[in-house]
């Protein structure tokens, strides 16, 4: 057995086949390297085209005609808040935050107030202040400024929500007070790590991660008074995702971690979503033509006059394609880790992989080597099921196009058979392998697509359809009738 298998695997790197193969995988790893390396997302936007609309907007408008003044004012306003944005630094810049946001009312009432009589002395006073103010800490890049004042006027919020907690006995009322201070509560924590964590309103990845932890909190506290065990698929996934995003970008912030998209650690922990493709089209193409390619060539006489059963040859042959599918996975991760340091750098991999576990609720830790061999695991069983299907086609058909197409046509079909099944709710598809073959469903306690199906059971279900095409297999391989070929 051992001898040949020695043997496929000689004929195997005999192949021109698979060293283009693995060229071509090898090459689009580089080339997508470089193309993430040197087209960056970090970019600021800068207003000029909007400037040059609003400012063509105006010249339509007349400010003396009643009907056409709202308009002009709103214009002008927007014309103004581009023009002190690209001043300060564009779209990205922390001022850019600030003006449009805390700036956007105090321009608006100052531009009214050059264009109407409505807008009194003591209101356009007191815009007029903010908007000094606001000025000359722009220039000081005294950012911390507008944070303290925030989190002043949470607390204030804050007090003020607490006394009239105490003076109110009605229900619902009540209700809608503590909604009231919980989001004022998340709103205060935000504040309290922005300063803590010296973490500015500018474009960065823990300001995202500050806003998402916000977003996200907030949206945790709309189920907060329900039954969760009563949410219907869709809400119970919008709270699950909340409940990790929060809890992740929580985990962001407290260890002040700064993740970088598209570097060579985001890249290897999603290598099986990035390169699955190429790790298919390698195991499938050696599949699909170890046995028909005999055929083809007359080659399968020389082999089975040799002193071995035909149970032996062909289970050398699988044995072999298993092997190649798990080499190509560790061909394509040595390669990403090695090109990818190269030319991106190896310090992102001092971050460990970063995961929430729904079953401890707790974020947890793990090296990123570690974490792509889990991964993998977990995968395998979709990669050796589709590569099994290639190996049995090519046995039962002898034709290596038809053994190629219909694992690629079944992997494609994949998520179009498993969403149809979700919108009419067939449950008998669990029973199907495309529901179960892909096991990081179950990682770190997550709820599996399809309700009824455990970690055992999709087991179970890949295990039979595994042992149904290698037995049939078998069975034709012993009976073919090879004396006219």
């Amino acid at each position: 057995m051992i001898k040949l298998i020695e043997n496929e695997f000689k004929k195997i790197f005999k192949k021109k086949t698979i060293y283009i193969l693995l060229f071509i995988t090898l090459a689009y790893i580089v080339l997508s390297n470089f193309i993430i390396k040197f087209n960056s997302n970090d970019f600021t936007y800068y207003y000029t085209g909007d400037m040059k609309y609003y400012e063509s907007e105006l010249k339509t408008l007349d400010p003396n005609n009643p009907s056409e003044l709202p308009l002009y004012i709103e214009i002008k306003s927007q014309l103004e808040i581009s023009k002190l944005t690209n001043e300060y630094g564009g779209g990205n810049s922390w001022q850019a935050h600030i003006i449009n946001t805390d700036l956007s009312g105090d321009i608006n009432t100052i531009v009214s107030y050059e264009c109407t009589d409505e807008i009194t002395d003591s209101a356009y006073k007191e815009a007029k202040q903010n908007y000094d103010t606001a000025i000359q800490k722009f220039k000081d890049n005294d950012w911390k400024y507008f944070a303290s004042k925030a989190l002043d006027n949470v607390n204030k919020s804050l007090e003020e929500q607490y006394k009239l907690k105490e003076s109110t006995k009605d229900t619902e009322t009540l209700k809608s007070i503590n909604n009231t201070i919980a989001n004022l509560e998340i709103e205060k924590q935000v504040n309290t790590w922005r300063l803590e964590k010296n973490i500015s309103y500018e474009y960065s990845f823990l300001n995202n991660a500050l806003r998402n932890y916000y977003s996200n909190k907030i949206n945790l506290l709309s189920y907060e008074n329900k039954d969760i065990n009563k949410l219907d698929k869709d809400e119970l996934q919008d709270y699950n995702s909340s409940l990790e995003q929060a809890n992740l970008n929580k985990y962001y912030i407290d260890n002040m971690i700064t993740l970088k998209s598209g570097d060579n650690r985001e890249i290897l922990i999603n290598l099986f979503s990035n390169y699955e493709l190429f790790i298919l089209i390698i195991g499938i193409v050696i599949a699909a033509s170890i046995v028909s390619e005999e055929f083809s060539r007359g080659t399968i006489k020389l082999l089975l006059v040799k002193p071995y059963n035909r149970v032996k040859i062909l289970l050398s042959k699988f044995t072999v394609c298993i092997c190649i599918l798990v080499l190509a996975t560790v061909f394509i991760a040595i390669s990403q880790l090695i090109f990818g340091g190269l030319i991106q750098g190896f310090d992102s991999l001092n971050i460990p992989a970063i995961e929430y576990n729904f079953e401890t609720n707790k974020v947890e830790t793990m090296n990123i080597a570690s974490y792509i061999c889990l991964i993998g695991i977990c995968k395998l069983p979709m990669y050796i099921l589709l590569t099994t299907l290639a190996f049995t086609c090519s046995t039962l058909f002898t034709n290596t196009a038809l053994a190629v197409s219909l694992p690629f046509l079944g992997y494609i079909a994949t998520p179009f058979i498993n969403q149809i099944a979700l919108t009419n709710k067939i449950k008998q598809v669990i029973y199907f392998v495309t529901p179960n073959w892909d096991l990081t469903q179950y990682l770190f306690g997550k709820t599996p697509t399809f309700s009824g199906i455990t970690l055992p059971f999709s087991i179970t279900v890949c295990a039979i359809y595994l042992i149904i095409m290698v037995t049939l297999s078998l069975v034709i391989f012993k009976k073919r009738d090879i004396k006219n070929i």
